[in-house]
């Protein structure tokens, strides 16, 4: 029986795996709720077609991640290809789908390398790295006039840290901060000198911009030595690991986040964040963080050009993606001429009482930010 075949390499093994795995349980929620209605319309052919997830462990790997790329699109016939997690295997995939003229939807990879490589086959769905610290910026300035500098961590190694970090000191050097950037090779465990630098420079912020184990290992200094500082904001700090790992300790610590559940958005298709968390819930006995999320929300928006293009052209949906204007459960959809997102706005959470808990944009809080903030150690 015809179906519509979703392509997906996927880390569902080595470094990537956590946010990985949650992400393919979100984008394997979607195919299964879009199923329960026996398909999506298709209005070439008159009917409904069910949706086939084809999905590779690509183990974390960019070289596997590019051959698992070549197969979906030359083996398995995907009609549809969606990226991995990580900014480093989206570009890896990226790659390969623009050699062959391939649209990639690209809900896990952040990184501003593709904009700037020129790829023209991309819809992004995602805010990208170099806006990730903007609102917790914006934030800090506007509860503390007096602030005045910065310590942003970076792995040196690492292109979404390195784009995070630029974006910090464009935003940091527009709201009137001396932003300092501490550098370490990711995967490093001992952050002693560079947190000895970070501590005399007196940072009223510190932002940590490494991958997830790099910031965990990092904020695991930060909480040993018992740091004073107004404000620390981890990335990591917006998945529920960190609470995991850090139990009482993470109370206070700041990060953005793509979604949150508390988000207030009245979506024009598809659940609402409190009703795709409770799918997601009974689907699999746990909060989805914003990976799942993004997971569940790029199959929506594929699901929205399908229907108003009536085809499965691969050109005919790239080009109704880059002219939509969609709101999910995710939040706000649109892109520029080249597939990039201009529309998708970020929260601000801080671990509060146990919870993570959404503190800025005002329209969307749950809790006030507490400033300075009051570590549990």
């Amino acid at each position: 029986m015809r179906s519509i075949k979703v392509g997906l390499s996927i880390s569902l093994t080595g470094a990537y795996s956590v946010q990985g795995r949650e992400s393919w349980e979100g984008i394997s929620l979607w195919v299964s709720d879009v199923n329960k209605e026996d398909g999506i319309f298709v209005r070439e052919l008159g009917r409904k077609l069910p949706v086939e997830l084809v999905y590779l462990d690509d183990r974390s790997s960019a070289d596997v991640c590019r051959a698992n790329t070549e197969k979906l699109i030359a083996e398995s016939k995907a009609d549809i290809l969606l990226g991995p997690y990580s900014s480093s295997l989206a570009l890896a995939s990226a790659e390969v789908a623009e050699e062959a003229g391939v649209t990639l939807w690209n809900h896990g990879g952040s990184t501003e390398e593709m904009e700037e490589r020129g790829f023209t086959c991309l819809v992004n769905a995602i805010t990208p790295t170099g806006r990730y610290a903007e609102g917790i910026i914006k934030l800090v300035r506007s509860r503390d006039p007096a602030a005045r500098r910065i310590a942003s961590f970076s792995a040196l190694d690492s292109g979404f840290s390195r784009s995070v970090a630029r974006g910090t000191l464009l935003s940091g050097q527009e709201n009137g901060f001396e932003v300092r950037e501490f550098q370490f090779a990711s995967g490093s465990e001992d952050f002693s000198d560079i947190l000895d630098e970070a501590i005399g420079f007196a940072p009223d912020l510190i932002l940590g911009m490494g991958r997830a184990h790099d910031d965990l290992a990092l904020a695991r200094h930060v909480i040993d030595r018992k740091v004073k500082v107004n404000a620390a904001a981890f990335i990591a700090a917006s998945i529920k690991l960190f609470a995991d790992t850090f139990g009482r300790s993470a109370e206070g610590f700041t990060s953005s986040s793509q979604w949150e559940e508390g988000i207030g958005i009245t979506p024009d298709a598809g659940p609402s964040p409190r009703e795709f968390a409770g799918r997601f819930r009974r689907a699999y006995g746990k909060h989805p963080d914003y990976t799942a999320a993004q997971g569940y929300n790029i199959g929506l928006i594929v699901r929205k050009c399908i229907e108003d293009t009536g085809t499965l052209d691969d050109g005919a949906l790239r080009k109704s993606a880059r002219g939509e204007k969609l709101t999910t459960f995710y939040g706000r959809f649109g892109t520029d001429g080249n597939g990039f997102q201009t529309a998708h706005e970020m929260v601000v959470v801080q671990w509060q009482g146990g919870k993570k808990a959404i503190v800025s944009p005002e329209k969307y809080s749950e809790a006030g930010f507490i400033y300075p903030m009051h570590p549990a150690y």
